[in-house]
């Protein structure tokens, strides 16, 4: 089981880091979200300030476009880590849990397995795939695609025609299930840690970390709101972990 033990602690270790990615990917969302609004607003501006509407409204679109596949980026590096942080946690959850023979670990690793592959799913579709928002300036380019089809091609064809989609936005519902799953997946692991201290030498230590878990899993409840503040308290929870996993090792 000592094997399994490691795998916590290198995975604890790496939390470190997905923990930090995390933090940095809220605050990119939150960047991506302000920018999506305002092309929103200027493009419900089209009857206020006409043709100037068109040409702010297009650079703003090809600028959205631009963040939506950096932060797609950062959200796969962060869906990765988290994959690996959260089986290997698992892994070290279920080494501790057959020392004692509880059942426990072993929910820990089930639920760790399934959390990480669904986190992995849900937010990486939740950038790519997306969506628009439809605006005023599009809905008058959609009146009017005939007269724009008929056009030749120059500049202001290709314009309308990147309007037309409306504001590239991503899937807020999915990212929020995607931080749904993890938060149910940190909570099963603060229950985990707290149902198995009295297995381990520092019992008090368990029990900080695993109250710790459910805070930020409550905290990843809400979504997109507070993710910032979820990862760090996350990042507290791993040290602690990896401490625990490591003291862990001379029992097994």
């Amino acid at each position: 089981m000592s094997n399994s033990i490691t795998a916590g602690v290198f995975g604890a270790s790496i939390g470190l880091v997905s923990t930090i990615v995390g933090v940095l990917w809220s605050l990119q969302y939150y960047a991506l979200a302000s920018l999506h609004q305002t092309a929103v607003t200027i493009q419900n501006m089209l009857y206020v300030f006409e043709e100037l509407t068109f040409f702010i409204g297009f650079f703003h679109t090809l600028q959205l476009n631009s963040a939506i596949s950096g932060f797609l980026g950062v959200t796969a590096i962060l869906a990765i880590l988290m994959l690996i942080t959260l089986i290997l946690v698992g892994l070290g959850l279920y080494g501790i849990g057959k020392i004692e023979g509880k059942t426990m670990g072993t929910v820990g690793l089930v639920i760790g397995i399934i959390g990480a592959i669904l986190i992995l799913l849900l937010l990486i579709i939740g950038v790519a795939a997306g969506g628009t928002t439809h605006t005023l300036t599009s809905i008058w380019v959609l009146m009017n695609l005939r007269w724009i089809i008929s056009m030749p091609l120059n500049p202001g064809k290709i314009m309308f025609l990147v309007l037309m989609s409306g504001v590239p936005s991503v899937s807020t519902p999915l990212l929020w299930l995607g931080l749904l799953a993890l938060g149910i997946t940190v909570i099963i692991f603060g229950a985990t840690f707290i149902l198995m201290r009295d297995s381990l030498s520092s019992p008090g230590l368990a029990v900080a970390a695993g109250v710790l878990y459910i805070i930020s899993g409550i905290f990843l409840f809400a979504g997109v709101l507070v993710p910032w503040l979820a990862f760090i308290i996350l990042f507290v929870s791993f040290i602690m972990s990896a401490l625990i996993f490591f003291q862990s090792r001379e029992q097994a």
